[in-house]
């Protein structure tokens, strides 16, 4: 039968209560307080949105996610690790002003924010996994491997390198220290075709000041670069490029591998949402406003099996919008299976699911 995943319809028009509400009903429905016990620290993984986008997962949707812990009487923290790129979430202070300021704050969910990675994103844990991109180790923040429990809450997004943006690469990316995220971006590549037309907007979006332009063309600096691709998300041109085949094939692997080592010695201490709702084409690290979706609102999903929720969320966005998730994306290149079937082949979950419908 494969691993449960539980399943509501819901939508951004039902409202914040509404919504907090269906959530809660999805954890209840799936026996998920199991998963969490008295005096665990319990972190609650979110993306807490770039300052200026505004189709994130809104705070007051995991309201009574957050009720539900504080009942169990586990000690919960919302939390999310501080970026690569300079910006409003790139040290703990500013990413904490910001998260307040969107409502993760004890003002807005009574429990605290905590950035798990430290003041500048370097507190860290070397976990052993052992895995086929990351030999030996992984580097994950501090906190959250020192947690008891999570209850990680993935916005379902689509990613200009990774394709699908949901709970893996919430426990992978979003949950790696500074260190950890320049490894997994590292296997990205890029480069700048003749087809440049010198517009400059790569410039102006480049966190790394990696971009030059000169009389003909835009240009990388390789050593300045972090691979983050926000130049390949925000050209019209279709002018930057990198090898689809393999480097994001890399990346994708590279992060279920850190996701596999977020998880190590927590197997049966997490519970693990899908959020799709406002399913936008990039992922809530842009700071653009009401980005464009590329599907209709589906629901919540949430299962203790993160290939499999991740699988069902993939599924129910291909089967809803009658496309392939690489076509909503416009790159037919793009293996957007590769991180699941990854995670499946290392031993993080099932690919195969019963979806429980939840009235």
């Amino acid at each position: 039968m494969g691993s449960k995943v539980y399943f509501i319809e819901a939508s951004v028009d039902d409202g914040h209560n509404v919504i907090s509400e269906k959530a809660r009903k999805v954890f209840k429905a799936g026996g998920f307080a199991d998963c969490f016990s008295e005096n665990d620290f319990t972190a609650v993984k979110v993306h807490v949105g770039e300052d200026g986008n505004n189709t994130y997962i809104k705070a007051p949707y995991i309201k009574g996610l957050v009720d539900e812990l504080v009942g169990l009487k586990t000690k919960p923290f919302v939390t999310d690790t501080t970026t690569l790129y300079v910006g409003h979430r790139h040290n703990a202070v500013d990413h904490t002003i910001l998260a307040a300021k969107h409502g993760f704050s004890v003002d807005g969910l009574g429990i605290p924010f905590v950035a798990p990675d430290g003041l500048f994103g370097t507190s860290e844990t070397a976990v052993k996994i052992n895995g086929q991109i990351n030999k030996k180790e992984v580097y994950i923040a501090n906190d959250i491997i020192k947690s008891q429990s999570i209850l990680s809450v993935a916005h379902v997004t689509g990613h200009v390198a990774a394709g699908l943006g949901a709970t893996l690469k919430t426990l992978g990316m979003g949950c790696a220290s500074k260190k950890g995220k320049m490894k997994q971006h590292a296997a990205l590549t890029l480069n700048i075709s003749d087809d440049c037309t010198r517009c400059g907007v790569c410039y102006d979006h480049c966190p790394a000041d990696a971009i030059t332009i000169d009389d003909v063309k835009a240009h990388i600096n390789q050593d300045k670069c972090i691979g983050c691709a926000e130049c390949m998300a925000m050209c019209r041109f279709g002018a930057v490029t990198c090898n689809w085949g393999l480097e994001t094939d890399v990346l994708q692997k590279s992060i279920a591998e850190h996701a596999l080592g977020t998880l190590k010695g927590k197997e049966k201490k997490t519970t693990f949402f899908n959020f799709m709702l406002s399913v936008t084409k990039d992922c809530d690290c842009f700071d653009t406003p009401n980005m464009r979706t590329i599907v209709e609102d589906i629901g919540i999903i949430a299962s203790t099996d993160p290939v499999a929720v991740d699988k069902a969320a993939l599924d129910m966005v291909e089967n809803t919008s009658g496309k392939k998730l690489a076509e909503l994306l416009g790159n037919y290149e793009l293996d957007t299976s590769c991180q699941i079937a990854h995670g499946e082949s290392i031993g993080l979950g099932s690919s195969i699911y019963e979806l429980v419908e939840i009235n």
